[in-house]
């Protein structure tokens, strides 16, 4: 088990569980997602933190954080960034920052902010890589560790065709470019058997767990050994 994802639930008092499906969306739109990405942040941060104090080598080596575009926009974020891992301690090669190619297309701040988290330490991810606009064009230009393969090229990776020959394409673009490759969205034991074989050691998807507020990291641990699989396991 290598790092775990930040994920944001809303439990409403009337409405129980409502997915981020619904509210991000809005969050985005009045431009609270700005205040809900700080407080993501930090809360990931500091869990990461608790969590290396309590368990040592048996905690995660990384988190990965989910940022939008209205927060690449601001000027500041970088700097917020480097305020949040020294206030919760983190070591900047801990945090991973999770971008999506529509989020840095048109360059410009997004870009900017990205080449400042990468010299802070920060680790940057392109998320649902792939689906977006010019994916390759990207990364001549965007400041990348980790290309995180779309769930749609999973879904139907045992069978023959398109979705195998494109999930094997990007497994050696990464290797070429010295890049880390995260297959998304692995469901079946199945699904992680063909993307081993296609060449990927880093896999994530409701196979190994679903989303938690409290993961049990042996119980990760115990079913990623019996598999013979290196992941990275979603959490809450």
């Amino acid at each position: 088990m290598r790092a775990v994802e930040a994920l944001i639930r809303w439990e409403h008092p009337e409405r129980g569980l409502v997915s981020p499906v619904q509210f991000v969306p809005v969050a985005e739109q009045n431009g609270l997602i700005v205040e809900l990405g700080a407080w993501i942040l930090q809360t990931a941060c500091a869990r990461l933190g608790a969590w290396r104090a309590e368990l040592g080598d048996r905690a995660p080596e990384q988190v990965s954080v989910n940022v939008s575009a209205r927060q690449l926009a601001r000027p500041d974020f970088a700097a917020g960034v480097a305020e949040t891992l020294a206030v919760t301690g983190l070591p900047a090669g801990c945090l991973t920052i999770e971008v999506t190619e529509t989020a840095v297309f048109e360059g410009g701040q997004a870009v900017t902010a990205l080449h400042e988290l990468r010299a802070l330490g920060v680790r940057i991810a392109l998320d649902d890589f792939g689906t977006g606009h010019s994916s390759l064009g990207l990364l001549q230009t965007v400041p990348v560790d980790t290309l995180k393969v779309d769930k749609s090229f999973v879904d139907r990776i045992t069978e023959a065709g398109r979705h195998a020959v494109i999930a094997e394409a990007l497994i050696q673009v990464s290797a070429g470019l010295g890049l880390t490759a995260v297959a998304e969205g692995v469901e079946t034991a199945e699904q992680a058997a063909a993307l081993y074989r296609l060449g990927y050691r880093l896999l994530q998807g409701y196979h190994y767990g679903r989303p938690v507020a409290d993961p049990d990291f042996d119980l990760v641990r115990a079913t990623v050994a019996a598999g013979g699989l290196k992941i990275t396991p979603p959490a809450g």
